[in-house]
């Protein structure tokens, strides 16, 4: 009875694992109903195992629209006695090639086109293939975008359809800190790759070349970004980084990135790596504009003496309280009072009481978000009531339930995803719309996001076959570039690290929803 229900519990995991792993890619035939409902499931792994990296062909693999039928493949329903578990996508975790808890990287799976048979072999989906996702008339699967501004397509207007992806296939790897203590904030940012990605090759690709897009979760462990970048690179064929949230583990890969020459195409850019590592590519003002830019959102309502509170187990947490502190009186607010605190703090009562004491007329708190939503309670407990600012990463799609936080005010290093003001936003809003309509959108999903654009804004130029020098030539060519007004004005240089960029947007929670007071309009320091 024990053993049945262990082989249950690791249906259900399979299950789970290869819907959520299911979201685009290259020749994936998908139902986009699966893939909406793989976007929005955070994967919980059985105590002991750690999540796979998606995106390589080793085996079996389930087809659209089966991904609820992994318990019809013995080898999956016994997975948890020992049996090779089904990857969702295109494999066997192999024996020895599997992610482990000190790091090392996983046997990967292939988004997508293959469905599982009896005896583990792979057959081809009807239609799939590296050439990109087709309709069941063999037709692009994509709505005809015409070019916006920066070049950035529009979804929806008149055009011919875009050509088939047909040039070698282009491997991207997404690294992301999608579970461990930033995971609740960070964790759509490994669907939403996919999205990108299933986008890309519906839209002609990247000029003309597919994309398979690998994903794996770093879990905070600077170790285990090193193994699984490297793996991705040794291994798996991986020629660039796109839209890595990896807010606690990005220096593991860092001098393994530049040792490579290998690009980092944009991603959280909480750390101060993306302004000193000439292979980080950020899409996004610095962690220190969202912290100047928060105090000057609130002095310029009027609100200049602000507490500040900030954690203690993340990097971007201090950096939010140094260069906060250190600014505060060149954007017209003052700083009375700062704590430091941990995001595992049942209550922050003491140190609303203190803050309330300084004078403090508004909170500015750099912590996650169910930290954020205990600090707000606890001070308005209190009866300090004072209007909220905080970074754009510590909010998700659950803040907005909490009506302590109303009025929450946090600026963005790229567009509010609620915005749609600009050809860019809508056609964001149109992808969210066809693979995931049912993901938590958030500030990662808009960085992830924007770092696909920029990908797609650098790749015009690609040559039949692709190296990271290529991205590199593509990168150096940004000069000012918004890409349609969804991200700050970009510039990169050969040799250089990214320069600060020094302008935000604004987001707003009204009525218990997310909103863009200023839509895509820029504050720029």
């Amino acid at each position: 009875m024990e053993r049945r229900s262990s082989g249950r519990q690791a249906t259900r995991w399979l299950a789970a694992l290869a819907a959520a792993l299911l979201v685009g890619g290259c020749g994936t035939r998908l139902d986009d109903r699966v893939i909406e409902n793989a976007a929005s499931r955070v994967i919980t792994l059985p105590s002991g195992q750690a999540a796979p990296v998606a995106g390589d062909s080793t085996g079996a693999a389930v087809a659209a629209g089966e991904a609820g039928n992994v318990a019809a493949d013995p080898a999956a329903a016994d997975a948890s006695q020992g049996a090779t578990p089904v990857v969702a996508g295109g494999g066997t975790a192999a024996a020895g090639k599997g992610p482990t808890a000190s790091g090392s990287s996983s046997a990967t799976a292939p988004v997508g086109a293959a469905k599982a048979g009896g005896t583990g072999s792979a057959r081809a989906s009807a239609g799939g293939g590296a050439g990109g996702a087709k309709a069941a008339d063999g037709r692009s699967a994509g709505a005809a975008p015409a070019a916006g501004g920066n070049g950035v397509a529009t979804p929806g207007a008149p055009g011919a359809t875009p050509a088939a992806a047909t040039g070698s296939t282009i491997v991207i790897g997404n690294v992301g800190d999608y579970s461990g203590i930033v995971g609740s904030v960070l964790h759509e940012g490994a669907p939403m790759a996919q999205v990108v990605a299933r986008h890309v090759n519906d839209t002609g690709g990247l000029n003309g070349h597919p994309v398979k897009m690998l994903v794996a979760d770093a879990a905070g462990d600077p170790s285990r970004a090193l193994s699984i970048v490297r793996d991705m690179v040794e291994n798996k064929g991986v020629v660039a980084f796109m839209g890595n949230l990896w807010v606690l583990s990005a220096s593991g890969a860092r001098s393994y990135l530049e040792q490579k020459r290998i690009p980092a195409i944009g991603g959280d850019v909480a750390t101060a790596t993306w302004f000193q590592s000439p292979m980080f590519f950020p899409q996004a003002s610095s962690f220190p504009t969202m912290a100047v830019g928060s105090v000057k959102t609130m002095a310029d309502l009027g609100y200049k003496k602000i507490a500040l509170g900030y954690c203690a187990e993340v990097e971007a947490c201090k950096i939010y309280h140094d260069e906060g502190t250190a600014r505060a009186a060149s954007v017209g607010g003052q700083i009375v009072y700062t704590a430091q605190v941990s995001l595992a703090q049942p209550d922050y009562t003491a140190e609303c009481l203190q803050a309330q004491r300084s004078g403090a007329q508004a909170l500015m708190l750099g912590v996650d978000s169910t930290a954020l939503s205990r600090f707000a309670r606890s001070c308005f407990q209190q009866g300090f009531k004072v209007p909220i600012v905080t970074a754009s990463l510590a909010t998700i799609a659950s803040t907005t339930k909490d009506p302590n936080l109303e009025g929450l005010l946090s600026p963005v290093g790229t567009f509010p995803f609620v915005a749609n003001d600009v050809p860019a936003e809508r056609e964001y809003a149109a992808a969210i719309a066809r693979y995931a309509p049912t993901i938590e959108q958030s500030g990662s999903t808009s960085a992830v996001w924007v770092s696909g654009a920029l990908l797609r804004e650098v790749s015009r130029s690609l040559p039949a076959t692709v190296t990271s020098a290529d991205f590199l030539k593509g990168l150096y060519q940004i000069k000012n570039n918004t890409l349609g007004g969804i991200a700050p004005p970009l510039t990169f240089i050969e040799g250089k690290p990214a320069p600060d960029f020094t302008c935000y947007f604004i987001q707003k929670i009204v009525g218990g929803k997310f909103t863009a007071p200023q839509g895509s309009k820029q504050t720029c320091l």
